[in-house]
């Protein structure tokens, strides 16, 4: 396969040849002579006088053009050259892009302007190279196609049962360590299998009843798939791309595991791991793991472990997951930092900072997470192999070399680092300020500059690092011309570490330092809302004067000429009145525990209304203990919450709201006095039950007039059914039925097949798929065998003074997970017993997840205990092992091998 370089050197000799090549100067005269005749017929048919210039010498010229460009009148020459002009020229750009608006006035012409004529040499050769440069561009994806690849690297590395070799007149059959050409054919029969290695690493499984064939040019390898299935797992590609391309689709990755399955109906793409480029009908798709794509809607999806279940690698995924497992394990008992409350480095912040976060010093934690991991990789095969692929992606130093310098570094450290950034005046970002407290300072200046020189590897556009002895006596860095300023002043002086990109900011915090008093901004309310975090004990702290910001940045946020309009809806939506968000993440008792709020200046319209404050939520008494996932919130009052989204609706679009209540009055209902009114507080949703062949799902709501909303779905019911029957469709059927005097109601289409029962209970509708799944909510409800009584709920509890909720979401997905993974361990009976149960425990042994959200007057506090926190700042995130949930997706993810 040609390099870049040889590519480089066939554009060269091209270009050179157009340029050595020797015209007769008569002809190139006399095609010039031709050329500028035409220009001048042109332009004097086609200009009239005080509209366009004769001649082009300033942009007052040009955009004397603009009006006739814009109405089609303008030659093809004189065209060209304005469209030319424009792209180089942004004043010139922009009066066009306001002439095609309607909304700028009629350029006018510079009366004072001087101007310059166009030399005729410049400007042929101007157009010889413009068509040289377009000629190049149009042709590029072309000759790179056409231009030869090298030799194919291909080779047949297992071949069970019948694998041919085919052409038109004879089939020969193919035993492993056989070379592919470009173009032959691969065919594998009824109940055979192939591996092909390429030689970048890439390895293509071939299914049974397939047939492909391999060709490359400078832009990298195709696998041709004329039917059948195939799964590749791509190697890195680096500059060029693994494509496969069937009779409708191309496919192109870098390094990904996907299948392609081509067959009578389409094709059907699906993605284990990577990214994907899915290209049909001239648009592309971008597919991510467990994602899938069709070329056909006869072509249903289907899961994605059911769509490659022929493929024979389940025990190597067996034995990775299980060694993965135990090792996620493992690095989740490592200490973690414990929490601060010194507000030291905060107190030292400028007073413009309007975004705050710090972290503790985690160098102790990833030393001895990274030791553990060592040690496990080099005592299990299946987890050296995982270690040594994801080494392999990755250029630069390896991961012992930055440890070490990492465990050198914490060293130098204290408790914690803390980040500022500021806002002047005008609502301008100031640089930032990094702030960190040091155990120690005694050659901390050359352990940087060493460490600068160790990683930099000579590269010359990384900042340049300036230590500064003392900020207010330094002078800062003179740029070059045209180039921005890539300094990054340091200070440091005793425990204190300090840098950022503008002395300014060193300046200000050396003053402050050396009156020894804390900065004004320990006197702003947005100091003290950060410093109650570090009262309570902080750990991963980030925070947002979201109320300085939306101040500084509203006209940005509704301009336009529906501005007012759109300032009113976020107005009633309370987003314009936002105030503080504030992030806090630590760890105790081998739980993360993430608690976000968010503030706001006033509480009574908008989002902090409709959220109800904490209490008890009776919904979630006819949710199961084994609930997989369950989501529930109570809201102040459904009424006014419909009040409120449908003023914004009347604010953004009357029209849309004039239909809305046209189609009330023609319907005869009202979804604020039907639908609203007769419904309570309470909300809650559920998957509890079956998951195949139709998921248990549920759904309660608290009903304070069961005999309105009754009345309304009756109502609903029967005017759907009018629509129905305008199309011939038999539209809704009801059926009522008695069960120990209570009444349930099901709705049932026979268009759609779908089915909805529910009935009315202690004030409560509840309502799933089938009666029996009600039934049963109802009897659990009575029971009390509920969500509320389950050990794996309450053990996700906070510990706080709150003893109840505004919002909850919990997942336990553990049962959906297990059978999968004992399938997994059951089909691979050559694995050590001690990996099958392992693997089998994996599944078992998830935690359940538990989120929760306090709505407390102007605030609203979201929280959750879960592994590694939303920042994934766990010891075993922080070296790339999965966490439980991408462990899950593995797991489910390996059953498609």
């Amino acid at each position: 396969m040609k390099s870049d370089n040889d590519f480089d050197a066939i554009l060269d000799n091209a270009t050179n040849g157009i340029r050595n090549e020797q015209v007769d100067p008569a002809v190139v005269d006399q095609a010039a002579e031709r050329v500028w005749a035409r220009l001048a017929s042109e332009t004097t048919g086609q200009l009239t006088t005080n509209t366009a210039a004769e001649k082009l010498g300033n942009c007052a010229d040009f955009q004397s053009l603009i009006p006739a460009y814009l109405t089609n009148s303008l030659s093809e020459a004189r065209s060209l050259l304005l469209v030319d002009h424009t792209h180089e020229c942004i004043p010139c750009r922009k009066a066009l892009k306001d002439a095609r608006s309607r909304k700028a006035a009629p350029a006018k012409r510079a009366v004072a302007a001087r101007r310059f004529s166009i030399q005729p040499t410049i400007l042929r050769w101007g157009i010889a190279a413009a068509l040289v440069i377009g000629v190049g561009l149009v042709a590029l994806p072309f000759i790179q196609r056409l231009l030869p690849g090298g030799n194919l690297d291909a080779t047949v590395q297992a071949a069970e049962g019948q694998v041919y070799q085919i052409d038109d007149t004879r089939s020969a059959q193919v035993a492993p360590g056989e070379k592919l050409q470009k173009g032959d054919r691969l065919r594998t029969a009824k109940d055979a299998h192939a591996f092909v290695r390429l030689g970048d690493g890439s390895v293509i499984e071939v299914k049974d009843r397939s047939e492909l064939f391999l060709t490359n040019n400078s832009l990298g390898t195709t696998i041709h798939l004329n039917r059948g299935a195939i799964l590749v797992e791509a190697a890195r590609q680096g500059k060029q791309h693994l494509f496969v391309e069937t009779a409708g689709t191309k496919v192109s990755v870098t390094g990904t595991t996907f299948s392609v399955n081509s067959g009578t109906k389409g094709d059907r793409v699906s993605v284990i791991a990577g990214e994907v480029h899915f290209d049909h009908a001239n648009k592309e798709t971008v597919l991510h793991p467990g994602e899938q794509a069709t070329t056909n809607n006869a072509i249903a999806k289907v899961p994605v472990k059911d769509e490659v279940a022929w493929s024979h690698k389940a025990t190597h995924y067996a034995e990775m997951l299980a060694a993965v497992n135990a090792l996620s394990k493992e690095l989740g008992q490592v200490q973690q930092p414990g929490v601060r409350n010194s507000t030291h480095l905060l107190d030292l912040m400028p007073e413009g900072t309007i975004v705050y976060a710090a972290l503790p010093n985690l160098t102790s934690t990833i030393v001895e997470s990274h030791r553990i991991m060592t040690e496990r990789i080099n005592q299990n095969a299946a987890l050296r192999e995982w270690w040594q692929k994801e080494e392999n992606g990755h250029h630069g130093p390896n991961v012992d070399q930055v440890i070490g310098s990492i465990r050198e570094f914490g060293d130098y450290l204290g408790d914690e680092i803390a980040v500022s950034v500021s806002m002047d005046d005008k609502g301008q970002p100031v640089a930032p300020l990094v702030l960190a407290e040091l155990k120690n300072s005694e050659g901390l200046q050359q352990f940087i500059e060493q460490q600068i020189a160790k990683y930099s590897n000579g590269a010359k556009d990384h900042p340049e690092i300036r230590f500064v002895s003392d900020p207010l006596t330094a002078t800062a860095a003179a740029t070059e011309p045209g180039k921005g300023d890539h300094t990054l002043y340091v200070w440091i002086q005793n425990q204190l570490f300090a840098a950022s990109p503008k002395l300014e900011q060193l300046q200000a915090l050396a003053t402050t330092v050396q009156k020894g008093n804390a900065s004004t901004f320990t006197g702003t309310a947005f100091h003290n809302r950060i410093a109650q975090v570090y009262q309570q004990g902080a750990g991963l702290v980030v925070a947002a004067n979201l109320e300085r910001l939306i101040e500084k940045n509203k006209h940005e946020m509704v301009k336009g000429a529906d501005a007012d309009k759109h300032e009113s809806a976020l107005k009633q939506l309370g987003i314009l009145n936002l105030k503080y968000f504030v992030l806090d993440q630590s760890n105790s008792d081998g739980k993360t525990h993430t608690k976000a709020t968010v503030s706001f200046n006033e509480a009574e319209r908008g989002i902090p209304s409709w959220l109800a404050e904490p209490g008890p939520m009776g919904s979630l008494e006819y949710v199961s203990p084994d609930a997989n996932i369950v989501a529930a919130f109570a809201v102040k009052d459904p009424v006014k919450l419909v009040d409120d989204l449908l003023g914004v609706i009347e604010t953004v679009s009357p029209e849309l709201r004039k239909n809305l209540d046209k189609q009330q009055a023609d319907h005869g209902l009202d979804i604020r006095k039907d639908i609203a009114a007769p419904l309570g507080g309470e909300f809650a949703f559920a998957i509890d039950g079956p998951i195949l062949p139709t998921p248990g799902w549920k759904m309660v709501f608290e009903v304070h007039d069961s005999a309105h909303l009754q009345q309304t779905l009756e109502q609903i019911v029967g005017e759907i059914n009018k629509e129905a029957a305008k199309f011939g469709k038999s539209g809704l059927i009801w059926d009522r039925g008695e069960v120990a005097g209570r009444t349930f109601y099901t709705l049932k289409s026979a268009d759609f097949g779908l089915e909805v029962n529910y009935t009315y209970v202690n004030g409560y509708l509840v309502m799933g798929p089938s009666r029996a799944l009600v039934e049963r909510s109802v009897q659990m409800q009575s029971s009390g065998y509920t969500l509320l009584r389950s050990t794996r709920f309450t053990a996700g509890l906070p510990a706080d003074g709150n003893t109840n909720f505004s919002a909850v979401f919990y997942h336990n997905l553990a049962p959906l997970v297990q059978p999968f993974a004992e399938r997994i361990a059951n089909s691979a009976p050559n694995l050590p017993q001690e990996q099958q149960q392992a693997i089998k425990s994996l599944a078992a042994d998830m935690p359940p997840t538990l989120a929760y959200a306090y709505a407390q007057g102007d605030s609203i506090t979201f929280a959750a205990n879960t592994e590694g926190g939303p920042f994934g700042l766990g010891p075993a995130t922080l070296l790339g092992v999965p966490n439980s949930l991408e462990i899950q997706h593995v797991l489910t993810q390996s059953m498609k091998h």
